[in-house]
């Protein structure tokens, strides 16, 4: 058995080493620093003392011999490990506090009393015992009799034979109860609990478990592990939880914020989120009611999207534009109205009189008169051009390659597309919008007009 120095110079290294894999430093103490005792050991190490000057029970003053004796009804109470490691541990105490001669059994002797007290009368099996084990001045006895988990109750007996006495009998018997640990504390244990707590690591409280199991600390350890890991990961959800609101926020889109409703359920925050999304619902039927008006852009669609959508961040805009679609109906009704006038005014029959023909004479040298080239004729903008049942804006009604423009990026609205250019988004919305592109009649429509505008120079 490693002696009580060596074996705490040997668990010092491998929790020194411990620590130095996890990252840190553990100070062992002196080799040589005083030992410590149990108090069960010191107990009878004071009764042993206090017998050992008794004269009726040494007559000499001193032991010359004692001899250390394990006894227990009860194999089960310790195992043979324990019960080796008490022998010595009682044996080194003793030889070292008394200088006597010490001698100790090898192990326990199994005995069949099932005696509990400490009564003479009911004890001769053990005095028969020890006055055949040992001729010693003074016999320690130590039978265990009942377990208590983490220790044992055991007696303790000290049998004096009066050494050098007439008597050769037992002179003087000492019985008494102590309380014997069976799973003493590592004396690292508290140094490395202590370091792996501070730092706050599961690993660190964790490799501290697996190298020091039966310290009394690893429940502690377990406990703080628990409530490390526990607090991990609620601020793992918590930082997940508010990366994809971000990322649904950032969108700002229904669907985007159904997405988060739907696979984070768990998260703080959804009656937000739903009003948010609410919003965004709001400001895509704006979006959606604005993007219908402008396309018919007429007084009758400003104004009905006006009645509707009067809260909408478009409403300004949409009342801009209703404004000066009535100004652009009052200039037309007065120029009508002077086009009738003027009708009204016109002779209603032919006086008879003819307009002179103009006359050009020959400029000096010239035998024929300069020939007239009249302007060339420019056809009006087409009124009311439409396309797919949109009408198309006045000022790209106005020319041709306007027209093919518009008519183009209908199709790719109708399809879905999100537009990037300013010139796009001034008539078109994407509000809705789902990145796809024209696919089967409408690419090839969209083709068509492509060769249009390549033939019209566009």
């Amino acid at each position: 058995m490693i002696s009580r120095d060596l074996n705490r110079r040997y668990r010092c290294l491998v929790a020194a080493g411990l620590f130095l894999i996890a990252g840190a430093a553990l100070v062992c103490a002196p080799a040589l620093a005083a030992p410590q005792y149990d108090r069960w050991e010191l107990e009878v190490l004071i009764n042993l003392q206090g017998l050992q000057i008794n004269r009726q029970c040494v007559p000499n003053g001193g032991a010359q011999h004692i001899h250390i004796l394990g006894v227990s009804t009860d194999d089960t109470l310790l195992d043979p490990t324990t019960k080796t490691a008490i022998l010595s541990d009682l044996s080194e105490l003793i030889s070292t506090r008394t200088n006597a001669r010490t001698t100790k059994a090898d192990n326990f002797q199994s005995i069949a009393s099932s005696y509990s007290g400490f009564a003479e009368a009911n004890s001769r099996e053990l005095d028969q015992l020890i006055d055949s084990a040992s001729s010693a001045d003074v016999t320690v006895l130590v039978r265990p009799y009942r377990d208590r988990g983490a220790s044992v109750d055991a007696e303790i007996r000290l049998w004096a034979r009066g050494a050098g006495g007439a008597d050769p009998g037992l002179n003087c018997v000492q019985s008494f109860s102590v309380e014997i640990p069976t799973q003493k504390a590592d004396p690292a244990c508290a140094s490395a609990f202590a370091m792996a707590k501070r730092a706050g690591d599961p690993v660190r409280l964790e490799a501290f478990r697996d190298f020091f199991p039966q310290c009394p600390e690893v429940a502690e350890a377990n406990r703080i592990v628990t409530e490390l890991k526990a607090s991990e990961a609620e601020k793992a959800e918590r930082e997940r939880c508010e990366k994809n609101f971000a990322r649904a926020r950032a969108e700002g889109t229904v669907a985007a914020y159904s997405l988060y409703l739907d696979e984070n359920i768990d998260c703080p925050g959804r009656d937000v989120v739903m009003a948010l999304r609410d919003q965004a619902a709001q400001g895509a039927a704006c979006e959606t009611a604005y993007r219908d008006a402008r396309r018919l852009d007429s007084v009758g669609a400003y104004e009905a999207f006006l009645s509707g959508n009067r809260a909408c961040p478009q409403a300004d805009t949409a009342s801009a534009f209703l404004t000066m679609k009535r100004q652009e109906e009052e200039r037309a009704r007065q120029d009508q109205a002077r086009a009738a006038t003027n009708r009204d005014q016109a002779p209603s029959q032919d006086d008879g009189r003819m307009a002179a023909a103009p006359r050009y004479e020959p400029a000096p040298g010239f035998s024929e008169a300069p020939r007239y080239d009249p302007p060339a004729y420019i056809p009006p903008a087409p009124a009311g051009a439409s396309y797919r049942g949109y009408p198309i804006p006045a000022d790209l009604a106005a020319s041709q390659c306007g027209q093919l423009w518009y008519m183009r990026n209908l199709i790719f609205d109708q399809a879905g597309y999100c537009f990037r250019t300013a010139k796009a988004r001034r008539y078109f919305s994407n509000a809705g919008c789902t990145g796809a592109s024209p696919r089967g009649a409408d690419a090839a429509e969209v083709s068509r007009i492509q060769s249009l505008e390549r033939q019209n120079g566009c």
